[in-house]
């Protein structure tokens, strides 16, 4: 803590010339310009219109890569993405945690494809704000058999993340707002709908919800966090993630006429985040 700290100390020492770059948004940038961050993922710009980005932590179990290219620029930009990856061999990796009932001979995670496609676009407002609009989807091309059921695990992001390749598909719309404190300070917030293939069913004791009840696919996302400049080309990142989705929770409900029944009711999670992204140029 105390060396966090001195950092954002030394970071309020800094003369920038511009304020902090909002980030996550559709621009693209020039050529050889670059940032990764311990979670955040690699980003390299090769052209001036095209940027490829990976995470390093993931590649070499789950190889995977996304391009980005810039179509239209100022004052709007638009942005095409398009990705490939290979998630098999770190599921794989993860059977008897993750993916207890995976882990024999008999039942195996197959090996798949999942392509990924969307589109950004990014406008400015007042004198250093940016907003971002994004739609995007991915889904399971599955290269054998494969027993792949959904994970339903208690913490939503987790799920969220293996969705394309447990339930087939995943889509995701969502806005951001991005606001210019000072040259060092950046506020960011994020609302995100998620669509996931099938979730399965659950068994539900008790009457009047059924035997089986399905799971919904619809999950809501919502992300404020705040980017604090520590050096010229770094910064640190501190928010909190809430997640709402059905994890298969219900309660008994009675009516003014006495009557009571079962159910379903969504779940919350809220998940700190912390990162610290370079950048250079």
């Amino acid at each position: 803590m105390r060396a966090l700290l001195l950092l954002v100390l030394l970071g309020g020492t800094l003369a920038l010339a511009e304020p902090l770059p909002a980030r996550d948004t559709a621009d693209v940038g020039p050529r050889g310009s670059w940032s990764v961050g311990v979670f955040n993922p690699l980003r390299l710009a090769v052209h001036d219109r095209v940027e490829l980005q990976t995470h390093p932590l993931l590649f070499f179990v789950a190889p995977h890569v996304d391009a980005r290219f810039a179509l239209v620029r100022s004052p709007l930009r638009l942005t095409g993405e398009a990705g490939l990856s290979v998630p098999t061999f770190a599921m794989r990796l993860a059977k008897g945690f993750f993916f207890p009932s995976w882990d024999t001979s008999q039942n195996d995670i197959g090996w798949m494809l999942i392509p990924r496609a969307g589109l950004m676009l990014s406008g400015d407002a007042l004198a250093h704000d940016v907003w971002t609009l994004r739609a995007e989807a991915s889904f399971r091309v599955a290269l054998g058999p494969n027993s792949a059921e959904p994970l339903n695990s208690f913490l939503t992001p987790v799920d969220l993340l293996l969705a394309a390749p447990l339930t087939g598909f995943r889509s995701r719309v969502g806005g951001a707002y991005d606001h210019a404190f000072t040259e060092r300070l950046r506020l960011r917030g994020e609302l995100d709908l998620y669509v996931t293939g099938p979730q399965g069913d659950l068994e539900v004791s008790g009457t009047n919800v059924g035997p089986l009840a399905p799971l919904s696919p619809l999950v809501v996302t919502a992300h404020v966090g705040l980017d604090i400049a520590l050096f010229q080309h770094s910064r640190l990142t501190l928010g909190v993630l809430w997640a709402n989705a059905d994890q298969g929770a219900t309660k008994v409900v009675t009516g003014s006429d006495g009557f009571s029944e079962r159910v379903r009711v969504r779940g919350n999670n809220f998940v700190p985040t912390l990162d610290f992204i370079w950048a250079g140029f």
